[in-house]
């Protein structure tokens, strides 16, 4: 077994999974049946579980930041008592102790969340970040994980500073959820203006007639050697019809 000492360790895989959704839920990008994930896990001891969980919320917070993403909750996804061995691991002592770990964690690092019964994963609670789409719909952006309750299945046990065996926790984590729910998330969000570090074309470059269109070439090739997402727009069309289709595309310049 492993030693206290290589805890934390953590583990990722960024992979594409697969999940059979029911034809009635699927939603444009929101909600599809094959997606890319950044997924890892944390398997950590239980003194460790609160720099680790809090590690994890940063990260998620970091990138709200980066992309502007304001109205988003919080939720402590927790059991439902009389589900106990049925829809979750029949093991309420732990449920109340890692639910109990998450919320004090929460609180001492004063992030605001709120409570929901009845929407843990069947292994442990979880802090899911709640948004919600243009038609007011809501969906889970990203989770954070704390499982109790595969470990003891898979029988993973670490050797303890007293030299005794003791089973790890394991910390799920995903910043961004899936990937195509985040994206569609995204241009709803920014209705399509996307700033321009993020847009996915940044500058087309518009000749005023077909007599630029070398020189128009030539300037859009400069700008993609120097990193920027660029084309030139050579159809034989009006310069203003070519600014106001530019526009609509919301190209930032």
């Amino acid at each position: 077994p492993r030693s206290y000492r290589d805890l934390p360790l953590r583990l990722s895989e960024y992979g594409m999974v697969y999940r059979y959704e029911q034809s009635g839920t699927l939603m444009g990008l929101l909600r599809v049946r094959g997606l890319q994930q950044n997924d890892a896990h944390i398997y950590c001891a239980e003194s460790q579980i609160e720099d680790e969980f809090m590690g994890v919320v940063d990260l998620y917070r970091s990138y709200f930041d980066l992309f502007g993403i304001e109205k988003y909750v919080m939720r402590l996804s927790k059991h439902s008592p009389d589900k106990l061995g049925v829809k979750y691991v029949d093991n309420g002592r732990m449920w109340l102790k890692a639910e109990r770990i998450i919320r004090e964690t929460m609180l001492k690092y004063d992030v605001p969340f709120v409570e929901a019964e009845d929407e843990a994963a069947f292994y442990g609670p979880k802090i899911d970040v709640q948004i919600w789409s243009a038609i007011g719909r809501e969906f889970s952006l990203a989770t954070n994980q704390l499982d109790f309750g595969v470990p003891p299945r898979f029988e993973l046990t670490f050797t303890n500073a007293q030299g005794e065996l003791e089973t790890p926790w394991c910390i799920h984590r995903a910043p961004l959820g899936a990937h195509e729910r985040f994206i569609g998330f995204l241009i709803e969000h920014y209705a399509g203006n996307f700033p321009v570090w993020l847009a996915p074309e940044q500058v087309r470059v518009i000749p005023i007639t077909d007599g630029q269109n070398d020189y128009a070439q030539q300037v859009a090739a400069q700008l993609k050697a120097s990193g920027v997402r660029a084309q030139a727009m050579l159809e034989s069309d009006r310069m203003q019809a070519k600014i106001r289709a530019a526009q609509q595309m919301k190209v930032p310049y």
